[in-house]
């Protein structure tokens, strides 16, 4: 953050008589990835993590970041006046009220913000009588010089060979849960949503194949929607139908709603933004907050969704396996880092059918820089590496069938000894989850510890959750399930697609984290019971595994796992890699 910028932000809020600012890393739809126009935090703070807010409050600065990004925080604001603090509400709530006083006010661009994510931090203003300020404008896009312009690329409608169910079903199926709740129309907040209610995907935004876009779906399943009049073409007209409305100005939604004599309107709290909430309530519209059917919806992949994401995960996994296969000799060469890995694993991506961009932006770290939960490598933290020490590579890639998203922890030569262990502890968690069996209507907080516990033995945990959901060809971060300490409140169901990935992490020496993804099913053995099937197919460095820390049933699932690798990766790989896919897959005996 330049002084500059800052300086003249401040300018910018007194202009507003307003004594303070809160920057989320967020846009207006709520999305995780966001497009390069709506980076204000990066732009202010040079933190370019993927959650985080700073607040400015006369001439102080907070930075407020979670557990996986405090190391790089540290590193990126470096010797920056910006006071480092944890994101939760309590502590924002804290340094605002002792960073502000009485009569102050808070601004917040209501676009960037929830009533639900705002709560705590306006009872705890008020309780200290400074104001909370929903602006107009937000006061860094009129600072920000050469700010990037808003994304508007075009949508195209996504085929039902991928998605198993045309739109007018859907749109029909979600329907008739309004009329069941006695609302008139369905919000739809996000890009997410409207891709997979009509089917519909584009390129806005960065690893996250969708058109920038929102809407209304109402109670007799016609719909209108917003996209920007670039996005638009015949053939998506043509796909969308005459049911379904297309409108370039976001005021016309709203005008869109009142001729269709809309008066209760539901509305996700989570996804929701302050500033769409209030265009309904000065429309006297009620307001039904609940969680939109629709997350929960495209959660539970159906037969053809499941089967596509098989697909796209076994072109991946080939691709991932001819990079391990080149990684050591890659790293005895000169001037191959961790940047040069990333580049090099794209490649093999790339040359995979129907690769269209990788789902995130790769954590390629080594050493140190792999107990950097989220570290992001650039050009200028871009470590050399060599034929020693371990490598953490954590990558996933988009397909039109299906999202990947997987980790391998692999060792380049000689490395600690505690890693071993950390290592095979880790493998134990993993191996706990992808081989439970639990009853239907079990939440992934109640499986969480089974992950942990080899950790727990030894006095060790993670301070990240062990599983998120996954899209279809959608966000590789997909609610509502995921697997973590904290409560969700949400059951596992078949069709489920989520993250297995518990790990460990020693500060400044190395990370280890073994993920794959995998999808709920009914048990085959037991009624009323689920288990899980692996997705992800790639080795699991046989290097770092102590055998004498797992149990009979765990180096069973380990060869059966690695036998089902190499059986069905090896026709779609080099000779090279072939050899090498072999060696990464003999079965472990037991000394």
């Amino acid at each position: 953050m330049s002084q500059e910028r800052l300086e003249a932000l401040q300018r910018a809020l007194a202009q507003q008589q307003i004594q303070g600012f809160l920057v989320p890393r967020c846009d207006e739809y709520q999305n995780e990835y966001v497009p390069a126009a709506d980076e204000r935090l990066a732009w202010l703070t040079g933190f370019t993590g993927s959650a985080g807010l700073a607040a400015i409050a006369h001439d102080r600065t907070g930075l407020f970041v979670d557990g996986r990004y405090t190391i790089q925080a540290e590193q990126e604001i470096g010797s920056q006046p910006i006071e480092q603090r944890t994101l939760t509400p309590v502590d924002i709530g804290n340094w605002l009220s002792e960073a502000l006083k009485e009569g102050d006010a808070l601004g917040y661009d209501p676009r960037l913000h929830t009533e639900l994510g705002l709560a705590p931090l306006k009872k705890r203003l008020q309780e200290c009588g400074i104001q909370l300020r929903a602006l107009e404008t937000n006061p860094i896009d009129g600072i920000w010089e050469n700010r990037p312009a808003t994304p508007c690329g075009s949508a195209r409608p996504h085929p039902q060979t991928f998605t198993g169910e045309d739109a007018a079903s859907k749109r029909q199926r979600i329907a008739e849960q309004l009329r069941a709740k006695k609302q008139d129309a369905l919000w739809l907040a996000n890009p997410e949503v409207c891709a997979w209610l009509f089917n519909i995907r584009g390129s806005d935004i960065p690893h996250l194949p969708v058109a920038l876009s929102m809407g209304f779906l109402y109670r007799d399943g016609t719909a209108t929607l917003y996209l920007a009049e670039q996005a638009t073409s015949d053939a998506l007209r043509q796909h969308l139908g005459h049911d379904v409305e297309i409108v370039s100005d976001k005021s016309a939604l709203f005008a869109a709603a009142e001729r269709q004599h809309v008066q209760q309107v539901w509305a996700d709290p989570l996804l929701t933004n302050c500033w769409t909430l209030y265009q309904l309530s000065n429309r006297e519209i009620q307001i039904l907050q609940e969680r939109d059917p629709i997350t929960g919806a495209k959660a539970v992949k159906n037969s053809v969704e499941l089967e596509g994401s098989r697909a796209a995960h076994i072109r991946d996994g080939a691709a991932l396996c001819e990079f391990l296969a080149e990684l050591p000799g890659a790293v005895v060469g000169d001037n191959f880092g961790e940047l040069e890995a990333v580049k090099l694993l794209r490649e093999k991506r790339e040359q995979r059918e129907g690769f269209t961009d990788d789902s995130f932006d790769s954590i390629s770290g080594y050493r140190g820089n792999g107990a950097i939960v989220h570290y992001r490598v650039t050009p200028e933290s871009s470590l050399p590496m060599t034929a020693e020490g371990i490598y953490l590579i954590d990558s996933g890639g988009q397909y039109p069938d299906g999202t990947t998203d997987v980790t391998r922890t692999v060792a380049l030569g000689d490395f600690p000894a505690p890693a071993k262990d950390h290592f095979t502890r880790v493998l134990k968690g993993h191996i706990a989850i992808a081989s439970l069996r639990f009853p239907s209507g079990t939440c992934g907080e109640q499986i969480d510890a089974f992950a942990r516990k080899p950790l727990w033995d030894a006095g060790l945990d993670y301070a990240h959750g062990t599983g998120h959901g996954v899209g279809s060809f959608l966000s590789v971060h997909e609610g509502p399930q995921r697997i973590g300490k904290a409560n969700s409140n949400v059951a596992l169901e078949a069709g489920m697609i989520v993250s297995n990935e518990p790990g460990f992490y020693l500060t400044g020496e190395y990370g280890i984290r073994i993920e794959n993804l995998i999808f709920v099913k009914e048990s085959a053995k037991y009624t009323g019971f689920l288990e899980f099937e692996e997705l992800t197919l790639a080795p699991i460095d046989r290097q770092l595994i102590e055998p004498a820390l797992l149990d009979d049933a765990e180096l069973d699932w380990l060869n059966r796992y690695h036998q089902k690798v190499r059986d069905t990766l090896m026709p779609l790989v080099n000779e090279k890699t072939q050899a090498w896919l072999t060696a990464a897959t003999q079965p472990i005996q037991r000394r």
